[in-house]
């Protein structure tokens, strides 16, 4: 696995771990595609 594909992963499951800590202890189930958003569109500029 390249360095990049690698560093892609681990952003992904940070973004998963942020979005269930968020929505778990926040109760913002509604609000937590802002964060999907967020990252799609992180993941679009990098690429």
């Amino acid at each position: 696995m390249e360095k990049n594909q690698k560093e892609n992963w681990i952003i992904a499951i940070a973004v998963a771990i942020i979005y269930l800590t968020v929505s778990i202890l926040f109760d913002l189930w509604a609000f937590s595609w802002i964060i999907w958003v967020a990252y799609a569109i992180y993941r679009f500029i990098v690429r």
